[in-house]
């Protein structure tokens, strides 16, 4: 009878566990493969963009200011070494017309914190 709480209170752990690491930031290691279907919303970008890859949605931020993010004309994420995929801690960056910025994470948020943020910054 004592096993069933202990085990019911490991698996409320687990949970737990599996969720707080959802939502951590992307490591170096831990890349996305970018889909030709994106959407990158840079109004107000100096620290941060979103990203909508696929159905699937992220915020980028960078290690230092980025400014040119909001106003290039032309962006592209180059990670060397890993074509077509976007990664944190540094491995990416986010080429501009005039700038080259670090990115230092890749946060995945939900679709309803994507159309929250890209309101708040029209």
């Amino acid at each position: 009878m004592k096993r069933l709480p202990s085990l019911l209170l490991l698996a409320a752990c687990l949970a737990t566990a599996a969720s707080v690491q959802a939502a951590e930031p992307a490591a170096a290691g831990d890349c996305i493969t970018l889909s030709p279907d994106q959407q990158l919303v840079r109004n107000g970008a100096d620290r941060d963009v979103l990203l909508r890859n696929g159905d699937q949605h992220y915020l980028v931020r960078f290690e230092r200011s980025c400014s040119s993010a909001a106003m290039s004309p032309k962006l592209a994420f180059v990670t060397p070494g890993r074509d077509g995929q976007l990664c944190g801690a540094g491995a990416s960056r986010l080429r501009t017309n005039g700038q080259s910025c670090t990115i230092s994470a890749v946060e995945p948020i939900t679709a309803e914190e994507f159309t929250r943020k890209a309101r708040a910054r029209q």
